[in-house]
């Protein structure tokens, strides 16, 4: 089975990212939940009900993120090492894959600040949340780099420009998150709600490459299929399997006559 429209994960990442945000934002609201102007996002999603949508919703894009970042390496490795056949020349399928791991660990940390509320264990959702925005800001400029050194390129440079300007800005507002002054506590939160932002915005930007790419359904390779062809003469059971060469063979066995006799 061919999957043609691949550019939707990365733009259902994004839009259960935001929904989950915008969603419980209205719902943490017309509860009491959170101050009206700029909250902190975890506080958005951290007493029921709205921490049950925020921690579905999150979750779901974490898992559309995992395979954002699958895909993109996929697409690399299909472009500069199957279609430009350039598979001994350079590093980039090392880097590539360095880069997966990275963003595999992103949305890791998503998952955590989606299961581990800031009300409940304090210490693993920060962990988790540190891990999603400098994971997800690593792996960003190395998504940048990558399509600036690599040559010739899989699209127009001027998607590197605008990925780029995202990358500069997320470490600037990412940098500003760091910020513990309650002084700054505005500053703060407007810079976590810009680096989300950021971030969503470079997931989505995959969806450009994606739309010229499709992929196969996986599949399953069963290594051993019993197959009964007893009859009343020989009562035997013919077996059909699989070798480790890939050959399939046929193996011909005596049937349960306890069974048979019944």
């Amino acid at each position: 089975m061919v999957l043609h429209k691949v550019w939707l994960v990365p733009v259902a990442s994004s839009a259960c990212a935001v929904g989950s945000v915008v969603i419980c934002y209205i719902i943490a609201l017309a509860n009491n939940h959170v101050d009206a102007f700029l909250p902190f996002i975890s506080d958005t999603g951290t007493i029921p009900p709205e921490s049950c949508i925020f921690g579905q919703l999150i979750n779901f894009s974490a898992v559309f993120l995992l395979i954002t970042v699958y895909l993109r390496h996929r697409q690399i490795v299909e472009y500069y090492g199957h279609r430009l056949e350039m598979r001994g020349q350079g590093r980039w399928r090392i880097v590539s894959t360095v880069l997966l791991c990275i963003g595999c660990l992103s949305a890791f940390g998503m998952s955590i600040v989606a299961n581990f509320q800031e009300t409940t264990v304090l210490v693993v959702h920060d962990i988790g949340a540190l891990t999603a925005f400098f994971a997800g800001t690593a792996y960003c400029w190395g998504q940048v780099l990558f399509s600036y050194v690599m040559t010739p390129r899989m699209f127009e440079l001027r998607l590197s420009h605008a990925r780029l300007v995202l990358c500069l800005a997320s470490t600037v507002f990412l940098l500003l998150c760091k910020s513990t002054e309650y002084a700054n506590h505005l500053v703060v939160t407007t810079a976590e709600w810009l680096l989300a932002i950021c971030f969503e915005l470079f997931i989505v930007s995959f969806a450009v490459e994606l739309r010229h790419a499709y992929a196969h359904a996986p599949k399953l390779l069963i290594k051993q299929v019993p197959q009964d062809h007893t009859d009343n003469n020989s009562k035997a059971v013919k077996v059909s399997y699989i070798a480790p060469d890939g050959s399939v063979n046929s193996l011909q066995t005596a049937s349960d006559t306890t069974l048979t006799s019944r």
